[in-house]
C-alpha cells in the first residue's frame, strides 16, 4: 500500500501529513514537503495537480466521497462548516467532526492552554489581564456570559 492509499484510510481528524491525531497538517511537527492528495506526488498541492482529479476523492470536512472541502455542501458556500455540519473543528484537540464541548479527548482552556478545565473556570488571569469573549470579541466576559446570547 503506498502512502497515498494510507492517507485515504486515516481515521477522521488525523493529521494528513503524519497520520497522528491531536494536530492538523499545517501544524505537523514532522511536516515534509507539500504532498498532493490527488496523485500522491510531492512538491505540489492537489489544487495545482496536473493529473485528472481522481473519482475516489473525499472531503476532509465531512468525510463524504465525491467532492473536496472547498466544494463541501455542508459548508454553506462560506468555506467553513455551518452550525449543523460534521466538519466543525474542535478547538480542544484540533480534530474534525465535533466541537470542543463534544470532545472526548479532554478539556482545554483557551486562556492558559492547560487541559482539565475550560476558560470560564480558569484560575489564571488571561495574558492581557482581561478575558476576551470568543463570540463578540469584546473584553470583560467569556462566551457563556456574553450579552449577545
Amino acid at each position: 500500500m503506498d502512502s497515498f492509499q494510507q492517507q485515504q484510510q486515516q481515521p477522521r481528524g488525523a493529521c494528513y501529513s503524519c497520520g497522528s491525531t491531536g494536530h492538523q497538517a499545517r501544524d505537523c511537527p514532522t511536516k515534509g514537503p507539500a504532498k498532493c492528495y490527488n496523485c500522491g506526488g510531492e512538491g505540489h498541492m492537489s489544487r495545482d495537480c496536473t493529473e485528472p482529479m481522481k473519482d475516489n476523492k473525499s472531503c476532509y470536512k465531512c468525510g463524504q466521497p465525491g467532492h473536496i472541502s472547498r466544494d463541501c455542501p455542508m459548508s454553506g458556500g462560506s468555506g467553513q462548516a455551518t452550525d449543523g455540519g460534521a466538519g466543525k473543528t474542535c478547538y480542544s484537540c484540533g480534530g474534525y467532526g465535533h466541537m470542543s464541548r463534544e470532545c472526548v479527548n479532554g478539556m482545554k482552556c483557551y486562556n492558559c492552554g492547560e487541559s482539565g478545565h475550560y476558560s470560564r473556570d480558569c484560575p489564571k488571569e488571561s495574558a492581557g489581564g482581561e478575558k476576551i469573549c470568543y463570540k463578540c470579541q469584546q473584553p470583560g466576559h467569556v462566551q457563556s456570559q456574553c450579552p449577545g446570547n
